[in-house]
């Protein structure tokens, strides 16, 4: 079973407008720090591209370091006791880029602005929750869109959907955090053998890899 990083912390909390609110006061919290670990397919090529990771784009909500949970009425609220250890965008970046260097497979993934790159990924968080069912249980789900661009050409190379739907297995916050972990495990599995497939077929990608890229 993988491990995960759990510890308490206070965090002073700020109000996020409109009709959600979190307390003005300080509140303990569980800071959680999800892991994975890419274990690359047979099938996935091996390139000698590298990789820029974009932050991915979120809403104010699901962007922040609370864990929201919606409701069949669409509602948005947080899980009380819990946070992520970074803004949830800061978060899944990390996990992503992480998820290609487990690989082995790629010539590197990096943020903007740590060293030039072929190819660029974009990403929008859509679904980042722990959605609540009428009996009241939750399943966690993950919607990510992904767009990868070549930098020199700014090419649209290909662009996908991507979800992942775990049920939280029993009550409290160290099931829900086991769910998002095998959520995000799932998914960016996905995300990066679609990476790896969609640039060692695309021929201008492997055109670029022979000459200087400009970065981003």
């Amino acid at each position: 079973m993988r491990t995960k990083r759990v510890f308490t912390a206070t965090l002073l909390l700020a109000c996020l407008g409109g009709c959600l609110q979190l307390p003005e006061r300080s509140e303990p919290l569980r800071i959680v720090a999800p892991r994975i670990a890419v274990t690359a397919e047979a099938s996935w090529p091996a390139v000698d591209w590298a990789l820029l990771v974009q932050r991915p784009i979120a809403d104010q909500t699901r962007g922040s370091v609370r864990i929201a949970v919606s409701s069949p009425h669409a509602r948005l609220s947080f899980y009380p006791g819990l946070a992520w250890l970074d803004e949830m965008p800061e978060m899944l970046q990390t996990l992503m880029i992480q998820g290609f260097i487990d690989s082995g497979l790629t010539g590197g993934a990096s943020r903007p602005g740590a060293a030039s790159a072929h190819y660029s990924l974009a990403t929008e968080a859509r679904r980042f929750e722990a959605a609540e069912s009428a009996d009241g249980k939750l399943v966690v789900e993950l919607e990510v869109h992904a767009s990868l661009v070549e930098i020199r050409g700014a090419r649209a190379v290909a662009s996908r959907v991507f979800r992942a739907r775990v049920p939280v297995a029993a009550s409290g916050p160290d099931a829900l955090t086991d769910a998002f972990e095998q959520a995000l495990q799932q998914l960016i599995h996905d995300l990066v053998g679609w990476t790896l497939e969609a640039t060692s077929t695309d021929t201008a990608g492997e055109d670029a890899t022979t000459r200087p890229s400009s970065g981003a």
